[in-house]
């Protein structure tokens, strides 16, 4: 079992411990997100999100209220140019 220093209850080879702190995301195209990969980000606002997956996958998600809430994804980046889902509607949860 592998712990973070700074972050003891993360497990990195274990997906089913908790999550240990969020961020409110900005999106931007060029910058990876500052925690890096997230374990879920969390999702409160309708329109479109276009996230860089852990796997380097560019893909465009339209979020309805039906899908407000936490979403379980890999994502190292969310990008500006496709985002319509204001900024402090998307936390990233590391």
């Amino acid at each position: 079992m592998s712990f973070t220093a700074n972050r003891p209850y993360v497990d990195n080879n274990n997906d089913f411990t908790p999550i240990n702190d969020m961020v409110v995301v900005v999106p931007a195209d060029a910058t990876d997100l500052p925690g890096g990969t997230t374990r879920a980000l969390i999702l409160t606002g309708a329109g479109t999100i276009t996230v860089v997956t852990a796997g380097g996958t560019t893909i465009t998600l339209t979020v309805s209220a039906n899908w407000f809430g936490i979403q379980y994804m890999r994502i190292r980046r969310i990008l500006a140019t496709g985002t319509t889902i204001t900024a402090g509607n998307i936390i990233a949860c590391y």
